[in-house]
């Protein structure tokens, strides 16, 4: 495990303990709005430490990782950030109102867009 992976592991981790404090000692209303973007940004870091490493395990799996390496490690950072952020845009459109069919096939389509980029460009 290198550095930068060992950095990912670290944050994910800190990021899901303040979480779990902050969820367990605090409401939304007691909170106030940089509270709320402060939970936010604490489950982005979560899901991307999360999804990061499910895109490793893929590549592994799938067998990319061997003399190219660096270059599928790169790739897993940035599909991770892309689709951590799905669960967040979910979040966000539900506390507006309701979710329907519509909206999360619109996320998904935003997702898919997104990672055919990222495959395009790297």
């Amino acid at each position: 495990m290198n550095k930068i992976d060992r950095v990912f592991v670290v944050t994910s981790l800190l990021a899901a303990i303040f979480l779990m404090i902050m969820i367990n000692l605090t409401t939304p209303s007691d909170i106030g709005p940089l509270g709320v973007l402060v939970f936010f940004t604490l489950m982005y870091l979560v899901c991307l430490g999360v999804i990061v490493g499910l895109c490793r395990l893929f590549f592994i799996i799938k067998g990319r990782l061997g003399d190219r390496a660096r270059v599928s490690r790169r790739k897993s950072y940035y599909y991770g950030s892309v689709l951590a952020f799905v669960p967040m845009v979910l979040i966000f459109m539900r506390s507006f109102g309701e979710l329907n069919i519509l909206e999360i096939a619109l996320v998904i389509i935003f997702a898919v867009l997104g990672c055919f980029y990222i495959s395009k460009r790297t």
